[in-house]
């Protein structure tokens, strides 16, 4: 299970960053939204909580799955928002669990075991043993024979 190591508020206009310690948590950063959407006090609730969640993710996004710990987290996150401030929109949304890389590794994993080659029989027959057919062994013997010789 993955522990929390940051929790985020908003107080007003203010988007806030605290470092989990044990039960409480300590405010490290404060984000004036104001200075990213000046016309924020004008706008609907709606609007606003559109704002909070779209730029807290963007905060978070930045390293979340190289960074393991709070101090990281929040520095990259202080970096962001100057970026974000002065007009940069940078980095790349990145998945803290990995599960996108992981299920792009699979689906070409998958891809290769259904082409006839060397390298798709090998990925066939050692990720997916129950679908594979004396054909396939045949066909791999002789890749296997052509490499050899």
């Amino acid at each position: 299970m993955k522990v929390r190591l940051v929790k985020w508020t908003v107080d007003g206009n203010v988007l806030k960053v605290a470092r989990i310690i044990g039960e409480s948590a300590v405010v490290e950063a404060e984000f004036k939204l104001i200075k990213l959407f000046p016309e924020i006090e004008s706008m609907t609730d709606v609007q606003k909580q559109l704002i909070i969640y779209a730029t807290k993710q963007k905060l978070m996004d930045c390293g979340a799955s190289e960074i393991g710990n709070a101090g990281g987290k929040i520095a990259n996150a202080k970096k962001m928002f100057e970026e974000l401030c002065a007009g940069k929109w940078t980095g790349e949304r990145t998945n803290s669990t990995g599960a996108v890389e992981n299920k792009r590794v699979v689906n070409e994993a998958k891809a290769a075991s259904q082409v006839v080659s060397l390298e798709g029989l090998i990925v066939k027959k050692t990720l997916y043993p129950a679908t594979f057919t004396k054909e396939d062994q045949d066909k791999l013997d002789d890749f296997l024979l052509s490499v050899a010789k």
